[in-house]
């Protein structure tokens, strides 16, 4: 078999998931960076870890998740996925941010509210990136 077809064998929701992870790294890398290099608060960091994440997992949804959509316009496609990851961003923001500011454990340790919110946003995400952002 073709290993250009074998990701296409994992089941697409799974595709998602796995890119989520990735994104999940990168959003975290950028957040930690941020507050141990730079000394930002976990608020303002998050806020800039967001947007790279998201142009991160728009690059692997599209190839990895959505490869039939490869082929169109790659600004339209990121343009449709930046809405898409906006509505799951303010979820993921919103969950995020009660929670740094619901415990001083959580805002100590800003990776598991990033993770409790990122799972709930999941759902929003992967609606919205099957059915808009990647028709």
């Amino acid at each position: 078999m073709n290993s250009q077809l074998r990701p296409l064998a994992i089941p697409r929701f799974l595709r998602f998931a796995l890119v989520g992870v990735a994104g999940f790294v990168v959003d975290a890398g950028v957040l930690q960076a941020l507050i141990w290099l730079a000394h930002w608060g976990p608020i303002e960091a998050r806020a800039v870890a967001i947007p790279v994440a998201v142009f991160a997992t728009w690059l692997l949804n599209r190839t990895v998740t959505f490869p039939e959509s490869n082929g169109g316009p790659a600004l339209r496609s990121l343009l449709r996925y930046a809405a898409v990851s906006a509505a799951g961003a303010s979820v993921n923001f919103i969950v995020y941010t009660a929670l740094v500011f619901a415990s001083h454990t959580m805002a100590a340790l800003p990776v598991i509210p990033l993770g409790i919110a990122s799972i709930v946003a999941l759902a929003v995400n992967y609606l919205g990136s099957k059915h808009f952002a990647f028709r």
